[in-house]
């Protein structure tokens, strides 16, 4: 009984592992980084300003909402020029048109439109 409890379990895992690695390798990447056009909002501090910064160093373009002007400041001091700051209040609706209207004209200027 003691083998055969050892022998379900371990193909169990076995199981498991060729489930996990199946999936890790057909996973589809993301390529081309540089035709990458990402907004991201919250981008004062934290998750979002640190998502922009990573996403400006693998080469995409990023418009960075930011809710003050001192965290526009911040990024622009310190990411590249495929880096937009937008000032950006979620809650707003004007702010969130606005926005949407510096995207569109970057996206236009860029030759990407829709």
């Amino acid at each position: 009984m003691g083998l055969l409890l050892w022998t379900l379990t371990a193909l169990c895992i076995i199981i498991v592992v060729y489930k996990l690695l199946d999936r890790v390798l057909r996973r589809q990447r993301i390529g081309n980084y540089s035709d990458r056009y990402i907004l991201v909002t919250g981008c004062d501090s934290g998750f979002g300003h640190d998502l922009v910064r990573r996403l400006d160093s693998l080469g995409c373009h990023v418009f960075a909402g930011c809710f003050t002007e001192a965290g526009e400041t911040r990024l622009k001091k310190i990411c590249s020029e495929r880096v937009t700051t937008i000032t950006l209040d979620v809650t707003n609706h004007d702010s969130v048109q606005k926005a949407f209207r510096v995207v569109t004209r970057k996206l236009q200027a860029d030759g990407k439109g829709w």
